[in-house]
């Protein structure tokens, strides 16, 4: 704290201040304290963001647009994983000698392998 705005004093008054006060006062002397420490804080952030270089310029169109039309497949994908999971789940309930666990691990073995096949393809492009 070599560059701090708080001194040691000040932090020593409000001490002395919280204790001679008395509990009336005790919230007040707390919270005026925590607000000079929080202007502190927010001056040491806003301090170290002004001397961070400044972020590269947005991103290229054409790869937003590419990982946008990704998106789509991505969330049918997840949909259907739920779905059969459910599905999977409640076929195996009704079919005497199935296990939930037997079904799902079928059902997401398939789907695992529609998954790395879809971004294979993706690689390939």
């Amino acid at each position: 704290m070599g560059d701090s705005r708080l001194s040691p004093e000040e932090i020593r008054a409000a001490a002395e201040v919280h204790d001679e006060l008395g509990p009336d006062y005790h919230d007040a002397v707390v919270q005026s304290f925590l607000d000079k420490l929080d202007g502190e804080v927010s001056a040491r952030i806003d301090a170290q963001l002004g001397a961070r270089p400044a972020r590269k310029a947005a991103a290229d169109p054409a790869l937003l647009e590419h990982k946008r039309a990704q998106l789509g497949p991505m969330v049918a994908g997840s949909v259907l994983t739920a779905v059969a999971s459910g599905a999977a789940v409640e076929w195996s309930v009704h079919y005497p000698g199935s296990s939930p666990v037997k079904a799902l691990a079928v059902v997401w073995a398939v789907l695992a392998v529609l998954y790395l096949g879809y971004a294979w393809r993706l690689r390939r492009r």
